[in-house]
């Protein structure tokens, strides 16, 4: 029986070798990642298809997304001369063609170093993305194994910066109307500007007369719980309901000067534009304030009581802001008076 056993054994690891040596001679990173991003186009939301297909193909080919064919993974099909350009702005040679179990920690590590403008936080979205891509292979039986696991990158650094009062009239004095009230809505509500601003629509508002409650669903939240937006602020209420008259029924309320409804990407884009236009003027602003630094203003505001006159403590932003505790003091602690008298009282 164990003789029996041994050579059962014998052949399941030599079937295993053979499949092996089949997956990294038939299955290049190109062909993986092409597979990878059929399935995310398939089950995934647009822009994780978008952002996931740049970082791949920057991967396999060492090229900006400019020369990738629109809605494929494929090459532009270039002229002499646009192929002599696309050399000059080739970061590295590209690994598409490495057969999938070959790719190895050197090569992530030679990837990130020829993009010496990546963020830590960009960088482990990449590889994050390339991870994703390789698992997927596994499970669908490309490959035996994920030849990157284990591969690690340094936590990103929390974003810190906020807007000070000086710097939010600035930018509501040059923005356009659409804008300024999306800036000072953001700043007040403390609402995640794609998720909950540019999503808000008449049934998600309750109005109490002198306050309101937005509230999402836990299929439309970030954290899959019921999310309620406190607006206590006259001001805010106001332009609430006035943006709720004029926006078709069932539609988002807040719109661009244009008249469409906000999106993520557009609001990113017009704040950073006016950010840009206004640093040229001379206005300083932190080298990372964006659209989403509005969210960090209300934590800072709230936790030194801005508006009220009344500190609160990290567990109350945590329900204000539809987080968990350990979250805002992961992010928010620096900001916190009330949470710090302790160590005075200790000292």
């Amino acid at each position: 029986a164990y003789a029996r056993w041994r050579t059962q054994r014998e052949d399941e690891i030599e079937e295993q070798k053979r499949q092996a040596k089949r997956a990294t001679i038939q299955h290049a990173v190109y062909d993986l990642c092409k597979a990878y991003l059929y399935h995310v186009q398939v089950n995934g939301a647009q822009k994780t298809l978008t952002d996931r297909m740049d970082t791949l193909f920057d991967l396999c080919w060492g090229l900006p997304p400019e020369y990738r064919e629109p809605k494929t993974f494929d090459t532009k099909k270039l002229t002499k001369a646009l192929k002599r350009e696309a050399e000059g702005k080739r970061f590295h040679d590209g690994y598409g063609h490495l057969s999938a179990m070959s790719l190895t920690f050197t090569h992530i590590d030679q990837w990130i170093a020829a993009h010496d403008n990546w963020t830590r936080g960009g960088i482990r979205t990449r590889v994050q993305a390339i991870k994703r891509a390789m698992n997927y292979a596994r499970e669908a039986g490309y490959i035996p194994k994920n030849p990157i696991r284990g591969y690690k990158v340094k936590r990103a650094t929390t974003r810190v910066t906020y807007i000070t009062p000086e710097q939010e009239a600035v930018l509501l004095q040059h923005a356009s109307p659409a804008l300024a009230v999306a800036i000072k809505v953001c700043i007040r509500t403390g609402a995640r500007p794609g998720k909950e601003f540019c999503k808000l629509s008449g049934k998600h508002v309750t109005d109490h007369g002198d306050r309101m409650e937005w509230k999402f669903a836990f299929d439309e939240s970030k954290t899959d719980k019921l999310r309620i937006i406190r607006v206590a602020d006259p001001e805010i209420v106001a332009i609430t309901r006035e943006h709720m008259k004029r926006c078709p029924k069932g539609e988002p309320i807040f719109r661009s000067k244009n008249g469409q409804p906000w999106t993520r990407y557009n609001l990113s884009q017009r704040f950073r534009f006016l950010k840009y236009k206004l640093e040229k003027k001379g206005v300083q602003f932190d080298k990372d304030c964006c659209i989403y630094s509005c969210r960090h203003t209300y934590a800072k505001r709230t936790l030194e009581g801005y508006w009220t006159g009344k500190p609160c403590n990290i567990e109350t932003l945590a329900r204000l802001m539809g987080n968990s505790p350990q979250v805002c003091r992961d992010h928010y602690l620096q900001f916190a008076i009330v949470d710090n008298e302790f160590l005075w009282e200790v000292t």
